[in-house]
């Protein structure tokens, strides 16, 4: 076990303790640098993106810098990038304005010709500073020493190799203290798969660093998993139909996930408890409030009768500045963070511009290096949602370019730049080196389905093509035989269906003439029925009545999680929704569950 310190020298009476397993130390070991797939992330503009590693080789441990300019200091020496300097407690490593001190090696005596060497230095002003940091970790170590085994400092990170949560970031030029100094604490990404689809330079294959809880600083909590009540700060009307609603914590708290990730409402609409998702537009580089966009809904215009958008047009017309909701996430995979690419091409349109803004706040605040392209595509320039925010990002940072078509043509809204839909000429035009990026697209369904055909016959790569999902449409269950002959193909209720996992053998269920329908058993409520496998487990739940809660409909926030007790199933996506722990107490995603033969479900 390694034990560092990491030390901002601008506030040096103050620092964040790490403990780095043995484990995490093998074969490429742990990177430093400021990109998130790094283990150890020191956002600063003077540290690179992969900067240096920490690893262990026979016994000892090492710490060897990656640069080509070779600019890290290990104690009062430059390094050398092809040398791997050996660690022992009390040695000292200078990346840009961070400072990590060894802390948890056995103190080995120094030899006299090193003792020496050290008195030699002691006049400049850089070993004093040093002498001086080391003096100050000895202190806090024997402080350490005389506390409980079983109590840890609050402001320790033990990471373990089988833990799965996320590294701690610093602000360059802020403190870990209590934040009574004004300092900003940035919280954490969490780190995830690292996506090497496209990069313009090799990356090195990083283990997840991660630790299972996050401390407390000073009294302010990480909220980086789960449910939490927040209340609404702000109210921000981005445009006639769209508010942004700004969150804070109830009590103190900093706000961690990924770019680009959504949360799921929790909100009680007349009586009724009602979930629903939306991509988080703020970014974790701004961590003290958390922001959601939302779009009024009005009926298709298809179909006029039909109700509007139920949640959305309540926050609209219910929530107020100081009113309290109950969320839970994040939840998504659609994020650049755990892709290593340099060059990034957003394509969005309507409201599914939030997570492509969660994304380029979050890259330009933290200086990543990113070269993002953003094509979004609207009706009119006043339906140009952060218009003026976009254009400032693009004027104020030469990573950053912006293009915006309009689909309509609107008297008394002057507009001279691009108009139309994407299309093949429209999108050279706007981004030439299209086929060099990696490709993020977010907005309505058919918008998505339309730039997917686009690119591929444009003969984009397609393995660099991201887009999300918000749900599709439910499919509804195809007729047997026995139902088109107005026989039907539900099975009178068991009444010795228990949900304690005695399941008594059903009550035999007349197989229909199209073998792709399979018996479902739903042991709460004591109903069998024959679902066709091209129909989820979710949709079927609710054309017989039973109540199971539901809110992306794709496998991503987790809200349809049901317990199985006889299941033979395949899903349609990924069950990003469902924790290791979930998975290991036996819940599936009604959702994206489709049977392929005997299900019994206790719902």
């Amino acid at each position: 076990m390694l034990k560092i310190k990491l030390f901002n020298p601008q506030h040096p009476l103050e620092h964040q303790e790490l403990e780095l397993s043995d484990h995490r130390l093998k074969d490429d070991g742990c990177l430093i640098g400021n990109s998130p797939s790094c283990g150890l992330m020191l956002p600063s503009i003077k540290v690179q993106e992969v900067h240096g590693k920490l690893f262990t080789d026979k016994g000892k441990y090492y710490f060897q810098d990656l640069t080509e300019k070779g600019i890290t200091q290990y104690n009062d020496e430059r390094v050398n990038k092809e040398k791997s300097y050996p660690l022992e407690t009390d040695d000292i490593i200078r990346i840009g304005d961070f400072v990590l001190i060894v802390d948890g090696l056995p103190i080995k005596k120094k030899s006299k010709n090193r003792k020496s060497k050290n008195t030699k230095k002691s006049k400049s002003s850089n070993k004093r500073s040093l002498q001086n940091i080391k003096a100050l970790t000895r202190k806090n170590r024997r402080s350490t020493d005389k506390a409980s085994e079983k109590t840890e400092p609050a402001n320790q990170v033990t990471l373990e190799p089988t833990t799965k949560a996320d590294n701690y970031q610093l602000e360059s030029g802020s403190s870990m203290g209590n934040g009574s100094n004004g300092a900003v604490i940035s919280p954490p990404l969490p780190t995830g798969k690292i996506n090497n689809k496209v990069s313009s330079k090799p990356q090195e294959t990083t283990p997840n660093i991660v630790q299972s809880q996050p401390p407390a600083l000073g009294g302010i909590n990480w909220w980086n998993k789960g449910k939490i009540t927040v209340r609404c700060l702000n109210i921000i009307e981005d445009t006639k139909d769209v508010k942004t609603f700004r969150f804070t914590g109830t009590s103190p708290t900093l706000f961690n996930y990924k770019p680009g990730q959504f949360v799921t409402l929790n909100l009680n609409i007349n009586d009724k408890i009602i979930k629903r998702s939306y991509s988080i537009s703020s970014t974790p580089s701004r961590p003290h409030t958390l922001e959601i966009t939302v779009k009024r809904v009005p009926a298709p215009a298809d179909v006029p009768d039909a109700p509007p958008g139920l949640v959305s047009n309540w926050l609209h017309d219910n929530v107020k500045v100081g009113d309290e909701i109950t969320l839970t996430g994040p939840s998504g995979k659609f994020t650049c963070v755990d892709n290593n690419a340099t060059k990034l091409l957003f394509i969005s349109a309507g409201s599914g511009i939030t997570p492509m803004m969660s994304m380029s706040r979050w890259a330009l605040d933290t200086v990543a290096e990113r070269d993002i392209t953003f094509v979004h595509s609207a009706r009119s320039p006043r339906d140009i949602i952060y218009r003026k925010e976009l254009e400032a990002m693009a004027a104020n940072h030469s990573n950053f370019h912006l293009g915006l078509t309009m689909t309509r043509q609107t008297t008394g809204d002057p507009w001279w730049g691009f108009q139309g839909r994407l299309n093949e000429v429209l999108l050279p035009a706007i981004c030439p080196d299209y086929k060099d990026r990696v490709i993020y697209v977010c907005g309505p369904d058919s918008f998505m389905k339309g730039v997917k055909k686009l690119v591929e016959e444009l003969g984009f790569p397609m393995e660099n093509y991201n887009q999300e999902s918000f749900g599709s449409p439910k499919k509804k269950r195809p007729p047997s035989s026995q139902e088109k002959n107005d026989n039907s193909s539900v099975v009178a209720p068991n009444n010795n269906i228990t949900k304690n996992n005695h399941v008594a053998t059903p009550k035999p269920v007349t197989a229909p003439s199209n073998d792709t329908s399979y018996p479902v058993v739903f042991a709460e409520s004591g109903k069998e029925v024959l679902c066709n496998e091209q129909m989820s487990l979710l949709d079927l739940a609710e054309e017989e009545m039973i109540e199971v809660e539901s809110s992306c409909r794709s496998g991503g926030c987790g809200s349809c999680k049901v317990k199985k007790l006889e299941v033979d199933i395949r899903y349609e996506g990924d069950p990003d929704g469902l924790d290791e722990s979930d998975a290991e107490e036996g819940y599936i995603l009604a959702c994206i569950a489709h049977p392929q033969g005997k299900v019994i479900i206790d719902a």
